[in-house]
């Protein structure tokens, strides 16, 4: 005890609380053994300073009392006031005067982001102590760097703009000189599904921890740091790495249509001509003897005769231009039904009850479609997909094209050809065998000729 007594004399601040950072009230053990302590030698004082006769060797007389409560709240005032003669020593501030002491001065100019959010007492502390050792370095790229690597574990490139202005391979130029850029990149973590272990990504490969209060963060620290007529751009740099993630060869196909724009396919077909029906909802046009799949969406459907051609030919309709737009090519009009519906097939009269699949599917257990012709036409008779469709291919381990089927395979299913559009627009009236013209290819620009009574066999000899 009369060592410690001695320690305490030859101390400055003789009587604060051990706890560093010190709590702002005096509350716990360690501030009461420190008010007790000092407590006592403040009655020790008043003891040794009294005249013999009010000098009592117990607590028990009245005067003694009032000084001991005199005494206590003496010390209390004495310990709260060396607590904060121990403030502006940024090692000792309490975390309630941290930002009042040091951060204030380190931020003086707080901006509309406020002042920087730091979780944790040592981490404030360690990182203001930081930030005041880069002001007194100076308003330096390097020191930016360190200033932002302060906030985070990520990796920090900062890029001034300038020393760039002389390569000619870049498009910072001497309108830049005054900006600089601040990327930052992170390392991804994943958990590998067999082995349960976390495995390390590479750089630029994941997002910083709470990206959001990091770029206020930076923002408050550069304004600090960095020179005041300087401009930045702020960046979360992310970078595309598969090599720990595939085992695979990587391929390139670059195509262009404008390269096509100026070779065209001259031997191509520009448009189909038939004559087609115009289906009772209007919006539908079908031809049952053509098949419509190298029609693309956004091709152009000319109606040439008919109720709906355009006015100048003689159309009843004067608002109907005869122009329309396919949005799209199908097969049926409705797709699947579960109930089967009856049909009937023509040239082969086929007759039975099937049900309809998504894609145009149409399945007769009790049927064997194998008898089928090239060109085949098939009529459902009911439902919501009643009309006619062309027979397109038949489906199974011994199926194919229409006529190129050995009899009697027992195909039970077929699927119909996308012989239907659906058009951008209703036409005014349903009307069938109407004459036609579709686009096919936007690229081709051969019509097709019909040429009759001619012998063109030699062409095909080898």
């Amino acid at each position: 005890m009369a060592e410690d007594t001695k320690d305490r004399e030859k101390s400055l601040i003789p009587y604060v609380v051990d706890q560093n950072p010190a709590p702002v009230a005096l509350r716990g053990q360690q501030a009461a053994t420190q008010v007790r302590a000092l407590t006592e030698a403040i009655l020790g004082t008043f003891s040794r300073v009294l005249p013999s006769n009010y000098v009592s060797q117990i607590s028990g007389p009245f005067y003694t009392t009032q000084f001991q409560a005199i005494a206590e709240v003496l010390a209390r005032i004495q310990i709260e006031a060396s607590e904060a003669a121990l403030d502006p020593a940024i090692d000792f501030t309490r975390p309630e005067f941290l930002w009042q002491m040091c951060g204030s001065l380190v931020f003086p100019d707080v901006g509309p982001n406020g002042i920087p959010t730091i979780p944790g007492d040592i981490s404030y502390r360690c990182f203001l102590k930081r930030m005041i050792d880069l002001l007194l370095r100076g308003a330096r790229a390097d020191v930016q760097k360190e200033g932002i690597e302060l906030l985070t574990d990520a990796v920090v490139t900062v890029l001034e703009k300038v020393a760039f202005a002389r390569d000619p391979n870049t498009a910072w130029g001497f309108a830049e000189q005054f900006e600089f850029e601040v990327n930052v990149a992170d390392i991804s973590i994943w958990t590998d599904p067999a082995t349960g272990e976390l495995i390390e990504g590479v750089v630029g490969t994941g997002f910083p921890d709470d990206p959001f209060r990091l770029q206020k963060n930076v923002a408050i620290v550069l304004r600090a740091l960095k020179p005041a007529h300087t401009l930045y751009d702020y960046r979360h740099l992310f970078s595309e790495a598969f090599a720990d993630l595939f085992v695979d060869e990587m391929s390139w196909d670059m195509t262009t249509y404008f390269y096509d724009d100026f070779r065209k396919f001259c031997d191509g077909a520009k448009n189909i001509v038939g004559q087609g029906d115009t289906l009772e909802d209007r919006g539908l046009f079908t031809d049952p003897n053509l098949d419509f799949r190298s029609v693309c969406p956004g091709a152009v459907l000319e109606i040439l005769s008919g109720p709906n051609i355009p006015p100048s030919q003689g159309g009843v309709d004067e608002f109907n231009l005869g122009r329309y737009l396919v949005r799209e090519v199908l097969r049926m009009p409705i797709g699947a039904e579960s109930t089967p519906r009856a049909y009937t097939t023509s040239p082969t009269g086929l007759a039975g009850s099937g049900t309809i699949g998504d894609n145009g599917e149409v399945t007769d257990g009790a049927q064997d479609w194998s008898n089928v012709v090239e060109g085949e036409i098939l009529t459902i008779l009911g439902g919501s997909n009643a009309g006619e469709y062309r027979i397109d291919t038949l489906l199974g381990t011994n199926g194919g094209e229409p006529g190129f089927v050995s009899p009697g395979a027992g195909i039970v299913s077929i699927r119909v050809a996308p012989s239907l559009l659906r058009l951008n627009r209703v036409m005014p009236r349903t009307a069938a065998d109407q004459d036609y013209r579709v686009g096919v290819d936007r690229l081709g620009c051969r019509e097709p000729q019909n040429v009759s009574l001619e012998d063109a066999s030699a062409q095909f000899y080898l």
